[in-house]
Parts: structure tokens; C-alpha cells; sequence
């Protein structure tokens, strides 16, 4: 494992505090005197003036920005609305958002938007151990969806051979996928667990061993391995080193808080909160931007000897299933199930059911060997972890719907 850029990875904390500081101020002034209109009215409408935002603490002063925001924005100033930093003229690169929460919005990028994303990416694959000169595949959407762009970009950037084969949508694309890789054998596998579990189960219909292709099983990708903003932000905003401590933040050139979903008021370290993410050097940038998405934030020293503070991504606000009042992520239900082999190999595969006014959690998951002795294991452990009744539906392995790209573990009844 390595450094990408020591010098600011290991930057002592009350720099790193002085940088944001100055970075955010001359975001403030830019929004106010170039001016980014968007930002500009919402800063005005809160009584806020170009002088009046110093600090990172002086953030929660700020209305936060969330996605339905955006598309409002670019609905009355299409087509790319008024929130932008910088001219379609000066931007290199259009993408659109996946769409998984609603009406994809507009991404766009200049060449130094997408400095700052490679240099980004660039910490998280040298943490990872990832050496210039590694064939590095991966399984991102093309075309308008700008993950595979963004994603190979930074692999080419960093000196990676960049094969890009897309979600497998059939049986098709999958064993043309598993076929290149006998010829050239990636070194990496940089894709999310269901696109990497469908290629797994593919590989092993066609009689072919998947770790003989390097490809790790889908079990064995660690939870809390990244953090993203998404890409009309921060893609690459952070990941985690060795330790495995939470993801690493790029903390010069972004803010992140973890704030109370109902008042935007910081929680303290180690609570749930909605991610808000400002950008701080892009010519995009974005001011206090909710992601909508629940996290955990620790501070304290990571012996890896990075500086930044660190955060767990735990999952969507609209993914949370609310049980005799209490409210549960798909994470909890994971990181209780890993450990367990029985369900989570070759890969965890699971569906939370959200009824109204639920005294039960509802839950499917699948497993090589179903058995009445094994669901009664399974749900005291769930039970003993989240603290309400659960009903349990043992699948065979298969059973559940395998998505191309990202998980899909909610399903309402």
C-alpha cells in the first residue's frame, strides 16, 4: 500500500483545517462576483453575504442543495440550469448521472475537474496497492451514464491498462467479458458486487474457474470500501487504506459533514448522518450539496498515517426500513451476515421487504444449502444484531434478481 500524494495525504490536521478555510472563501467570493447564479440566490435568501462564510463551520448557515434542487434548476434554465462554475464552452466532458434515484441530472467536467477527480482516484487505487502497468477491468455503464468514462480516465491516468466491458445485461455480454479475460488476464477487478457476482456465476456455467482469472469473489469486497458524491461532485471523494477503517476523505478539496437529515445540523463522530459535500477547487463546484445518503464520520488518528478524517457509507435515506420504530439500512443487515458463510459465499445476496407499520423485519436471503437449522441461525443472529422480530425467507441461490450494476435491496410490498 502506498501514498499517491504524501503531501497533502499526511498533512497535519490544523493545515488541513487552514486550507479548506482559504479554499472555501475564494469559493464564496467566486459564487457571489463571477457569480454562479444557483448558489449566489440561495446564499442571498439566507441573509448570507460574500463575508459571511469564513470557515467550515460556518457551513451550517448555508442551505444545503440536494438533487431534486438540481433537476428544478435545470428544468427552468434548460438544459443545463444555473448552478454551474464554468461555461459549456470551458468544459471537455458531458455525462449524465445513473438515474438509480430519479431523472438523471447533467454532469459536466473541464480539464481540471478532471484533474481533480484522477488525482483523487489516484489515492484510492494506491491504497489498494495498484501499480502503474496493471491490466485493470471494469464494468461501469457507457455512453451518457459517465461512470466507464470517468473510471477508465483515471486508470489511463494513473498508468493502468483500462479494459471497460460494461454491465453484463445478458448472458451474451458476460461470456464475451469472460472470454477476453482468458486471452488477457486483468490483474484488477474494479466493479460493484452484482456486476462481479453475474460474471462470477457465468464464468462457472462456462466451466471456467473464476479465480483462475484473477477475479475475486464477490464475498471477499470489503463494506465501507468507498465513499462517492456522485458524479455531477465528487466521484472519487474517498476509499479506504489497509486498515479498513472507514474511507479516507480527500479533505483539500472537498468538505464533507454528516448532518441531521430534518435540521442540516452536524451530528457528533460516529452517528448517522446525511452526507453534504462541498467542493472546493473545481470550476463546478458545488456549495453544501446532500447527497441523501446516511454516513459516519471518525476523526481520530488512522494508523495508516493518512490525516483525513474518515467516513462509513451505510446507504441511502430512501433505502432505510423502518421496524417497530426503528430504522434499518442494508448495511446492518450485511455486516451481520458476512461473517456467515453459509449465506454470504460466493456472494451475500439478500432483499429487505418494507411493509407499512412493520413489527417485523421481512427478509429474504439466499444460500447454497437451505435448511430449518440454518434459519434459525440466521435469524437469531439478526435478531440478537437489530434488535427486532424477523421473518426469514431461506432462497436457493439464484432466486433473487441479479441487477447489472448496482445493488437493489429494497423492495416495497
Amino acid at each position: 500500500m502506498g501514498l499517491h500524494r504524501p503531501d497533502l495525504q499526511t498533512l497535519p490536521r490544523e493545515q488541513l483545517r487552514a486550507m479548506q478555510d482559504e479554499r472555501l472563501q475564494v469559493l464564496v467570493q467566486r459564487v457571489f462576483e463571477q457569480p454562479i447564479p444557483f448558489f449566489r440566490a440561495r446564499l442571498e435568501t439566507a441573509g448570507l453575504g460574500p463575508d459571511d462564510i469564513k470557515t467550515a463551520s460556518d457551513l451550517s448557515k448555508v442551505p444545503r442543495t440536494n438533487k431534486d434542487d438540481l433537476r428544478a434548476s435545470e428544468a427552468a434554465h434548460p438544459p443545463l440550469g444555473d448552478y454551474r462554475g464554468a461555461p459549456l464552452s470551458s468544459c471537455v466532458r458531458l455525462s449524465t448521472s445513473t438515474g438509480t434515484s430519479g431523472r438523471p441530472t447533467i454532469a459536466l467536467f473541464t480539464r481540471h475537474d478532471l484533474e481533480v477527480e484522477y488525482d483523487a482516484a489516484g489515492r484510492s487505487f494506491a491504497r489498494q496497492g495498484y501499480q502503474p502497468g496493471e491490466i485493470v477491468t471494469h464494468a461501469h455503464p457507457a455512453g451518457l451514464n459517465g461512470g466507464a468514462a470517468l473510471l477508465g480516465g483515471a486508470l489511463e491516468a494513473y498508468g493502468c491498462l483500462n479494459i471497460a466491458v460494461g454491465p453484463p445485461m445478458s448472458k451474451i455480454d458476460a461470456e464475451r467479458a469472460i472470454s477476453l479475460w482468458q486471452e488477457i488476464r486483468p490483474t484488477r477487478y474494479e466493479m460493484f458486487g452484482p456486476a462481479l457476482l453475474t460474471f462470477w456465476e457465468t464464468a462457472k456455467g462456462m466451466g471456467v474457474d473464476p479465480g483462475s482469472l484473477g477475479m475475486p469473489e464477490p464475498a471477499d469486497l470489503p463494506p465501507h470500501r468507498t465513499v462517492s458524491a456522485g458524479l455531477e461532485c465528487f466521484a472519487f471523494l474517498g476509499s479506504a487504506c489497509e486498515q479498513h477503517r472507514g474511507a479516507h476523505i480527500c479533505e483539500d478539496e472537498a468538505i464533507v459533514e454528516a448532518v441531521d437529515p430534518a435540521t442540516g445540523q452536524a451530528v457528533a463522530d460516529g452517528e448517522r448522518g446525511s452526507l453534504v459535500v462541498t467542493t472546493l477547487t473545481k470550476d463546478n463546484a458545488m456549495l453544501r450539496y446532500d447527497l441523501e445518503d446516511l454516513i459516519r464520520i471518525e476523526r481520530d488518528p488512522c494508523p495508516c498515517g493518512e490525516t483525513s478524517a474518515r467516513t462509513y457509507w451505510d446507504g441511502r435515506i430512501k433505502d432505510v426500513v423502518t421496524v417497530a420504530g426503528k430504522d434499518l439500512l442494508p448495511m446492518d443487515v450485511q455486516l451481520l451476515l458476512a461473517p456467515m458463510p453459509e449465506v454470504a459465499r460466493p456472494a451475500l445476496e439478500f432483499q429487505m421487504v418494507r411493509r407499512p407499520d412493520a413489527s417485523a423485519l421481512a427478509l429474504r436471503v439466499e444460500t447454497l444449502m437451505p435448511s430449518p437449522n440454518l434459519g434459525t441461525q440466521v435469524r437469531a443472529v439478526l435478531e440478537e444484531g437489530l434488535g427486532v422480530p424477523v421473518e426469514l425467507e431461506l432462497l436457493e441461490t439464484g432466486a433473487l434478481p441479479r441487477p447489472a450494476y448496482k445493488p437493489a435491496r429494497v423492495v416495497d410490498e
